[in-house]
């Protein structure tokens, strides 16, 4: 599947790679739709190959679902800050890119029983003493990004259409699990085991797919 996404964003990316351009630009701006939420950037031409470029990314899930007599209340949280460096090979539509991303992506879970008991690391507790549990999962929040992408050159004047695919080294997610109710404390261990467990399961979700398309203008 992976492979496939790979192969159709490269289909997709490559004919939009054109720009029309008749003088030097100081100042290249875009919005943008990628892996990472909605976003803006400007870039500023170093030389008529180089780039730096500033992205600003933001995006907010909610959802609710019942299932097992616990009602779940989840939120995913896309929000980041990438300071990237493109490259453009032979001074052409193709770049590539390197920098790092300051990664507040996160999400969260609270759990609500509506039933007699609440089952942590497989231990029973009334409802009466564990009446919620949250669990938060969190990133390293400097992190290296390289990638490939192709639009026009920050350095010539006009439209473009944009598009980055490349790889966000996270790290691995880091759980944290927190109980309410009289019981919290009693049940410190299981919650520990809990979360060492989740953040074992988790470990391989160290490097973030980033897919990326946009439009900009250099002026």
């Amino acid at each position: 599947m992976k492979k496939i996404i790979l192969c159709l964003t490269l289909c997709l990316a490559i004919p939009f790679s054109t720009q029309a351009h008749s003088a030097n630009a100081t100042v290249d701006i875009d919005v943008h739709a990628s892996t990472l939420g909605l976003g803006a950037g400007f870039a500023m031409p170093i030389s008529e190959s180089l780039a730096a470029r500033v992205n600003l990314n933001k995006y907010n899930y909610t959802y609710q679902t019942t299932s097992d007599q616990i009602n779940y209340n989840s939120t995913l949280k896309l929000e980041s800050i990438a300071a990237l460096a493109d490259w453009h090979l032979f001074n052409g539509v193709t770049h590539l890119t390197g920098g790092f991303i300051y990664n507040n992506n996160g999400f969260t879970m609270n759990a609500v029983p509506t039933g007699s008991t609440f089952t942590i690391n497989g231990t029973s507790y009334p409802t009466s003493a564990i009446t919620s549990l949250t669990a938060d999962i969190s990133f390293n929040k400097f992190v290296p990004y390289l990638g490939l992408g192709w639009s026009g050159r920050a350095s010539k004047t006009g439209f473009s259409f944009k598009s980055d695919i490349g790889i966000m080294f996270q790290g691995s997610p880091k759980t944290t699990l927190t109980a309410t109710g009289s019981g919290a404390s009693a049940a410190a261990t299981d919650l520990a085991a809990s979360e060492a467990q989740l953040n074992k399961d988790m470990s391989g979700f160290d490097k973030y797919l980033v897919i990326s398309l946009g439009m900009g203008y250099a002026f």
